[in-house]
């Protein structure tokens, strides 16, 4: 059945269940720290990862309970671990490895293009000191020259 064709309620039972179902697989991977940010679950990737909205966790009450249930419980037994101030993931260093060559291309990719753009603007300006020059001519005899 469609997401249309559903009550509110048979929605947010569902997406409790799909968030306990998600909290349980990666509690059996081990890879549940990999979701906190500054010391809090982050509700984005969770909800992308669990099908639904991330409005969910505000305004549906029984998942914003669970979800407080499971970050007090996680949190306080030290079985995740929190977060840097700066948000950012304590993730294994490969991943971060990845992530700098791959903002590394991309910086290198913009200075190509910010090269491309400043030899494009001298020829465009070396043309239009070129056409002021001619029309220097023209103007003040009046005269039409070909170009």
């Amino acid at each position: 059945m469609s997401a249309k064709g559903k009550s509110t309620a048979q929605i947010s039972t569902e997406a409790v269940q799909n968030f306990k179902s998600w909290v349980e697989d990666k509690m059996r991977e081990g890879t549940l720290n990999r979701y906190v940010r500054r010391g809090m679950l982050n509700r984005s990737e969770i909800a992308l990862e669990c099908g639904f909205s991330r409005s969910l966790f505000s305004s549906n009450n029984p998942l914003k309970a669970e979800l407080a249930r499971v970050e007090n419980e996680f949190l306080k037994s030290g079985r995740i671990s929190k977060r840097s101030d700066s948000g950012e993931r304590m993730g294994d260093s490969s991943a971060l490895e990845s992530k700098l060559s791959s903002k590394e291309r991309e910086l290198n990719a913009l200075r190509e293009r910010l090269a491309n753009k400043t030899a494009e603007n001298e020829e465009l300006r070396r043309k239009l000191a070129s056409n002021n020059a001619i029309l220097d001519d023209i103007i003040p005899t009046g005269r039409r020259v070909k170009l």
